[in-house]
């Protein structure tokens, strides 16, 4: 049963504490986990009564699933312009919502997609001097990077990329490296690309080619550095200076879309095609390629789209058709399930001891962080959400169907 509740009552990128940060860079935020830790942003905003808390609102041109990501006071987001075949990467001023530039980056034929799918659905990824962004280029796998001036500075194919659901590759900053999965059907690959040229440091062919869209996830612990790639049948564990396989759990999921998550030294990995996964894994076990470590398996409202968060012990996810849940990362038990709207294709985040669940209409579900479900309220804003929010110090930065919104406390 629902019950809403009253409103009164890496040290870098290896960390896996959730701090805050001014800076929400790439996907799932400075530390890939959907974690802002304490932020501040309002627990109440309209869309429709844009006196309660929404600062901007912006119309955006094309259409793209892509998240917001912010950067020394800019919003970078990508779109599509289906009419002109272009791709294009946008900047607007994070303080007026103001357009500062757009750069069409390719111009070519809309690839085939899913229907609940973009030509551009990569994230971007935004360091000190550059954006990041990656496209599809007929058949081609192509990594861009601008100046924060909208600048191209160099442009790197990483070669074929063959994916009948379409194309979604968002990079991750990793300490000195930009780590980009190219998991298809034709010759999957995971690679690490220095920043400031597009020089490949390395680059490790998938053993298993087949089409996944997960995110690379930092991991430090007790001196062993890894970073976590859901694909490919399984989890794998590399070592982000070199890319040697760490260590790899086979699982009866084949394609993956949610990253995995680490809560309390357990790795979680998720997804739903064909089979479900719903299995903890510990990512210190001394095994190299055993399924020994595999802690856990529950694979009941096994997650695929949307990526999950965790608070400590606890993690958070949702069902692209609704079903939330809380379960503990140390046993798999779970706390609670309860059905939370219709579908959902964001991921989760965690600000504030709340967890912000955005579904497909544009509600935002805030649930109250714990082992008892407590949904506080739902906020609406009366268009499509199909990307990820970022956080941006104390407000919120909202990708919808057609705009994009920045949520904040209003002076009074």
């Amino acid at each position: 049963m629902i019950r809403l509740f009253p409103i009164g009552l890496l040290i870098a990128c290896l960390s896996v504490v959730g701090l805050p940060a001014a800076d929400w860079n790439q996907f799932r935020g400075p530390y890939s986990n959907g974690d802002a830790g304490k932020a501040g942003i309002p627990l109440v905003w309209s869309g429709t009564d844009q006196t309660q808390n929404i600062l901007w609102k912006t119309d955006l041109q094309g259409i793209g699933y892509s998240s917001p990501v912010v950067k020394a006071g800019k919003v970078f987001l990508t779109t599509c312009l289906e009419k002109e075949l272009e791709r294009v990467v946008l900047c607007h001023d994070l303080e007026s919502g103001k357009q500062l530039w757009s750069r069409s980056v390719i111009k070519a034929p809309l690839e085939t997609r899913h229907q609940l799918s973009s030509c551009a659905n990569s994230t971007p990824a935004v360091d000190d001097q550059r954006v990041y962004c990656s496209f599809l280029d007929k058949d081609r796998f192509v990594l861009v990077s601008h100046d924060h001036h909208g600048k191209e500075l160099w442009r790197k194919d990483l070669g074929k990329y063959v994916n009948k659901h379409g194309f979604c590759s968002s990079p991750i900053l990793c300490n000195d490296l930009l780590l980009v999965a190219g998991d298809n059907d034709a010759a999957g690959f995971f690679t690490a690309i220095k920043p400031s040229t597009g020089e490949t440091v390395w680059r490790h062919e998938r053993k298993n080619p087949i089409r996944s869209f997960s995110v690379p996830v930092p991991y430090s612990k007790a001196g062993m550095h890894q970073v976590l790639l859901s694909g490919c049948r399984g989890l794998t564990s590399f070592e982000p200076q070199t890319g040697k396989v760490l260590w790899e759990v086979e699982t009866p999921t084949e394609k993956y879309v949610a990253a995995a998550v680490v809560a309390d030294d357990v790795a979680l990995i998720s997804g739903s095609s064909p089979a479900n996964t719903l299995w903890g894994v510990d990512p210190l076990f001394s095994a190299k390629a055993s399924n020994d470590r595999v802690l856990w398996r529950e694979n009941s409202n096994a997650l695929y789209t949307c990526s999950p968060v965790a608070v400590g012990s606890r993690v958070y996810g949702v069902t692209d058709n609704g079903f939330a849940w809380c379960l503990d990362a140390k046993t798999g038990k779970k706390f609670w399930t309860e059905r939370m709207g219709k579908a959902h294709h964001a991921s989760l985040v965690h600000v504030d001891g709340h967890i912000l669940v955005f579904d497909e209409e544009g509600i935002c579900h805030i649930l109250v962080d714990g082992p008892d479900f407590k949904l506080l309220r739902r906020n609406r804003l009366g268009d499509s959400c199909h990307a990820t929010p970022a956080i941006a110090g104390n407000t919120l930065v909202v990708r919808t169907g057609k705009a994009l919104w920045r949520i904040g406390e209003k002076a009074r």
